[in-house]
């Protein structure tokens, strides 16, 4: 007995809509990121260092999922690539169970004789899969884009300098003793002090 075509298309309906609703079981292991472009705007110099937007990870999977934050570039890109060495992520790599979220910092620090001009890549998490030897599978990422401006070689020096010493500040610290010292020694060289007791 044939079915009317009105049921036959209702119970197809609810098949699709179960297969659609049923398709977030299946996802197993995804990821997703919470911003689509970077765009730094400032001019960027030669020695410094930038931090970049904080962005948002997320695990839209239906299973726990390792991730590693990565630097990748478009095929055929007509900008400058910047290497993965320019750049630090916190945390670099984590896990999420399914639904959880996690905001990664970013930095980029410009090397003192990076080439002037437009750069771009992409940057985002990939899934790490657990097979033997972690392998990294698919990803999410934002486009980032910025520009560095022609600098002197003393400007970029300077800059790495400044840098130095405002992650060391202990520098300063033993830089001043040994200054105290140098000029200690220079005075006790230069001039004698002699103390004579007076006779009665």
């Amino acid at each position: 007995m044939k079915r009317p075509r009105s049921e036959l298309a209702i119970l197809l309906g609810l098949g699709a809509a179960l297969l659609v609703s049923a398709a977030p079981v299946f996802a197993g292991k995804a990821v997703s990121i919470d911003v689509g472009t970077i765009a730094v705007r400032e001019l960027l110099a030669p020695g410094g260092e930038y931090r970049l937007p904080t962005f948002g990870v997320r695990n839209p999977g239906t299973e726990p999922t390792s991730y590693v934050v990565a630097v990748s570039y478009v095929d055929g890109q007509d900008k400058l690539r910047p290497p993965a060495s320019w750049f630090t992520f916190t945390p670099s790599s984590f896990s999420l169970e399914s639904g959880a979220a996690r905001p990664v910092d970013a930095r980029l620090t410009i090397p003192t004789d990076a080439e002037s001009g437009d750069y771009e890549a992409l940057i985002g998490p990939q899934i790490v899969s657990d097979g033997t030897g972690a392998s990294v599978g698919a990803g999410a990422a934002a486009r980032l884009s910025f520009t560095v401006e022609p600098s002197s070689a003393l400007d970029a020096l300077l800059r790495k300098l400044s840098r130095f010493i405002a992650e060391n500040p202990w520098v300063l610290v033993v830089g001043a003793l040994a200054l105290l010292l140098l000029i200690m020694w220079f005075l006790r060289r230069r001039f004698s002090i002699s103390i004579a007791r007076r006779p009665s």
